[in-house]
């Protein structure tokens, strides 16, 4: 007798029900079980492909204020006074963030724009007379520099006529220009016969060991004329 002749007869004897009929003849002839519609649904989810999005942001930085620090003989010597509080700028970033599945991957700056510039803190430092080099200032790292002068008038400044540094700080005698190769831009410096500055300009002509003395007046960045003077790096 045939092996669906057997199945049926048992059928027809022990009164097996349809779904157990077609289970056992699934297992007879070697087909495989039937799978649960759930199981299906599971394995589609996550054989999903990820999910990749790019938007566009915009952050609000500060920028810190730089201290200014002025010799005055009104001071007694060794003694500081606060002469105006420095007020942080601020700048926009405008990024654009990649994510991958609402996680963010990375993210790459668009633009920047300095939307505040920051106001100096000036500080007022009593005169220490004629020994910052082997005194107050010893042990620091210092230079011998060519010092010229110039103020905030487009004659003496490459044409700029903002009257600005590069850094957004005012012209004036306590910036100074230099190679930010040679110190970077932002450091505090003394620098004798001149005073306290801090490195907030650059120049086309200001290359290596050249300065650039910043003044108030077009009379007194010409007195400066062209010489040796000694830098005291104070970061």
């Amino acid at each position: 007798m045939s092996i669906q002749g057997s199945v049926r007869r048992m059928v027809a004897v022990n009164g097996i029900s349809v779904l157990g009929l077609t289970v056992l003849a699934s297992v007879l002839h070697g087909a495989p079980y039937p799978k649960d519609s759930n199981s299906s649904r599971s394995e589609a989810a996550s054989s999903g492909s990820s999910r990749e999005t790019v938007t566009q942001i915009e952050q609000r930085e500060p920028i810190p204020y730089p201290t200014l620090r002025r010799t005055s003989s009104e001071l007694r010597g060794g003694s500081s006074k606060t002469v105006r509080a420095g007020i942080n700028g601020e700048k926009k970033l405008t990024y654009k963030v990649y994510k991958q599945d609402d996680e963010e991957v990375r993210r790459e700056l668009v633009s920047s724009k300095i939307v505040k510039n920051p106001v100096p803190e000036v500080i007022a430092m009593g005169h220490r007379g004629n020994l910052p080099s082997r005194g107050y200032f010893s042990g620091r790292k210092t230079f011998e520099m060519i010092a010229t002068g110039y103020d905030a008038s487009p004659a003496s400044n490459g044409g700029n006529r903002s009257g600005r540094t590069a850094i957004g700080l005012k012209i004036g005698r306590g910036v100074v220009a230099v190679d930010p190769k040679f110190i970077p831009l932002g450091t505090r410096l003394y620098i004798e016969g001149y005073g306290y500055a801090v490195a907030a300009d650059t120049g086309g002509s200001i290359k290596g060991n050249r300065i650039d003395l910043g003044h108030d007046s077009r009379s007194a960045a010409r007195n400066v004329g062209r010489r040796k003077v000694i830098v005291h790096l104070l970061d």
